[in-house]
């Protein structure tokens, strides 16, 4: 099942969480409640939010919307994986920027010779790109840290 959201902006920190996890979720910190609103109907996404107000004008509308009541990232990515039944088979980790939600594109060292240190050249061979922002990443110990932050809130193998 594919699942997209779009988050308030109390939700920075999920939103960053969701999408390393591979999952389209629209997330601008300076939108007003009414402009996320508005992004959810358009784009028929599910609204992520903490705000009651905003979650039951979204209902009103016939949004989609879940109402989260942790004001932790991982308390909120638990309610969000059980909510909408995420199994390790909706989860592609590191696919999608995680600043800004683009799909990443595989890249060459070539092709990000100036963009990355030195030494990650000599040490990687593989890179993405995000085709929006230009952030380039590689696979280096960060992502087994994250992946092993997740493990223990979501399903990353098997269900």
């Amino acid at each position: 099942m594919r699942h997209r959201f779009v988050a308030d902006r109390m939700l920075g920190k999920l939103s960053r969480k969701l999408r390393l996890l591979g999952i389209d979720t629209r997330y601008e910190r300076y939108y007003s409640p009414a402009e996320v609103l508005k992004t959810a109907e358009m784009e028929s996404l599910t609204l992520l939010t903490r705000h009651r107000e905003l979650h039951a004008k979204a209902l009103r509308r016939g949004v989609e919307s879940f109402l989260l009541k942790s004001n932790d990232w991982r308390g909120q990515l638990k309610a969000v994986v059980m909510r909408f039944d995420i199994r390790s088979t909706d989860i592609k980790p590191f696919t999608r920027c995680a600043d800004c939600n683009a799909l990443l594109t595989r890249r060459s060292p070539d092709e990000v010779i100036l963009l990355v240190p030195q030494y990650v050249l000599f040490t990687h061979n593989h890179f993405l790109q995000c085709p929006a922002c230009g952030k380039v990443y590689w696979k280096g110990t960060h992502p087994d840290r994250i992946l092993q932050t997740f493990s223990g809130i979501i399903p990353l193998n098997g269900d």
